[in-house]
């Protein structure tokens, strides 16, 4: 790659975006110690581990046994090339690499899911059936006077979140931290408790470790509270709890600019679309009378870019997008059944070592980590994007996508690398290239 010399001379590399989750910190310097890179300028234990983990392998693999990488990309596209209903997994990849999947998708009829799906769709529900007022990160940074967090442990997945947007020495419209007023509806991670100042009014009634509900259900309590109505469930309310009930619905009528954030992944999941309906709702009742937004804390491992080219180039919600006609369509709800159905798995994990999920059909593995694939029909080893080669990510906020750079050199190929050259071994003498396997449709 042109400059990477220059880049790995120096002794410490600045100004490096970390791609271990969807808030893409973009300063963070890198330097190697004792063989391995570590952040300097930070305490994020996803960098940490992310920057640690060692380069992909020189070496793909078929069957159990090492091979040369074109052996196993030639392998891969005949398992492609007989299969009719492909299923391309995980897609733990950067935008480029998710452009690709999607191009490998149309070539040969398959089915794209992304890992964070699950989660992913219960923001996705609400924002399509009743809409939604939300903020950036910058705008939590410089104008949310009162941050009141949903869930349980809701920036646990997002460690640097309180930091850069809560704790910043300077904002732009806020006399200074100690103006903002902060809640808690649920139970705060320690480290959280750690990091908030001022300390927040934490609203956890302790029966919500057997009750998941409980967080919806103080949701609709600090919901009547702002209607005025203060007898709603009172009598199964503890004193302590409806007095800070009051007090967080105080905070947030005198408030200038009130923010919620939650992360889908952080609810309980069988309520999630209740809360998050539940928060759309109190947003739209806010802003009747002042400013107020919702942040979704959500989108790592590519989630956030997987929407945003879905978006791009389909028109079609991240949930389950069919190519088996030969244009995209929204596949099955059940993404169980999505995977039982498939006749052959592409699992993509570069951020992390995950294994795809046991299945009887041939498994494509593209990861940097060997373990993923060691139960594989093929692993074909791939660099991280922002650690190993170059990419772009989108950021949880989804108003901007950043660009990625190299930490380190590395001789592996990107996810969009590999996938391009399995569709060069699919086009076929007389046929287009992206028409191996595309059915007519109906």
């Amino acid at each position: 790659m042109p400059g990477r010399p220059a880049l790995y001379a120096m002794a410490t590399i600045r100004n490096i975006t970390c791609p271990f989750c969807s808030l893409l910190c973009d300063d963070l310097s890198i330097r190697a110690v004792r063989g391995a890179l570590r952040p300097q300028s930070n305490n994020c234990r996803l960098a940490a581990q992310g920057f640690a983990a060692p380069p992909p392998p020189r070496e793909a693999n078929i069957k159990g046994a090492p091979a040369p990488v074109e052996q196993a990309v030639n392998a891969a596209a005949q398992i492609l090339r007989r299969s009719k209903k492909p299923l391309l997994a995980g897609l733990g990849t950067d935008i480029h690499g998710i452009r690709a999947a999607l191009r490998l998708a149309e070539a040969t009829g398959g089915m794209l899911q992304h890992k964070q799906q699950r989660p992913a769709s219960h923001n996705l529900k609400v924002m399509q059936a009743r809409g939604w007022i939300m903020t950036t990160l910058t705008e939590v940074k410089n104008r949310a006077d009162v941050v009141v967090f949903v869930g349980d442990g809701v920036t646990r997945k997002h460690p640097r979140f309180i930091e850069r947007c809560l704790n910043a020495p300077q904002t732009m419209f806020l006399k200074g931290n100690g103006t903002r007023k902060l809640a808690y509806l649920g139970r705060p991670a320690r480290e959280e408790m750690w990091q908030l100042s001022p300390a927040p009014v934490v609203i956890f009634r302790r029966d919500s470790r057997r009750n998941p509900a409980s967080i919806a259900d103080n949701l609709a309590l600090l919901r009547a509270r702002l209607r005025g109505d203060r007898q709603l469930g009172r009598e199964r309310l503890s004193a302590a709890i409806d007095q800070k009930l009051d007090q967080v619905a105080t905070m947030l009528k005198e408030a200038n600019y009130a923010v919620l954030v939650w992360s889908p992944s952080a609810l309980p999941d069988q309520h999630a679309d209740l809360i998050i309906e539940s928060l759309s709702d109190l947003l739209r009742e806010l802003n009747q009378t002042r400013r107020a937004a919702g942040l979704a804390l959500s989108g790592n491992e590519g989630g956030a870019a997987f929407q945003s080219v879905a978006a791009w180039q389909t028109g079609l919600p991240p949930l389950n997008i069919d190519f088996a006609s030969g244009y995209p369509a929204t596949g099955a709800a059940d993404a169980d059944r999505a995977s039982v159905d498939a006749d052959s798995l592409v699992w993509i994990s570069t951020f992390a070592a995950d294994k795809p999920p046991a299945s009887d059909s041939p498994v494509i593995v593209l990861s940097p980590h060997p373990a993923a694939g060691a139960n594989a029909e093929v692993y074909l080893p791939v660099g991280t994007p922002g650690l190993d080669h170059g990419g772009v990510l989108t950021r949880t906020d989804s108003v901007v996508s950043l660009p990625l750079k190299p930490a380190r050199p590395c001789s592996g190929d990107s996810v969009a690398g590999v996938i391009d050259r399995i569709l060069a071994r699919l086009a076929r003498p007389g046929r287009p290239p992206g028409s191996a396997n595309k059915r007519q449709a109906p």
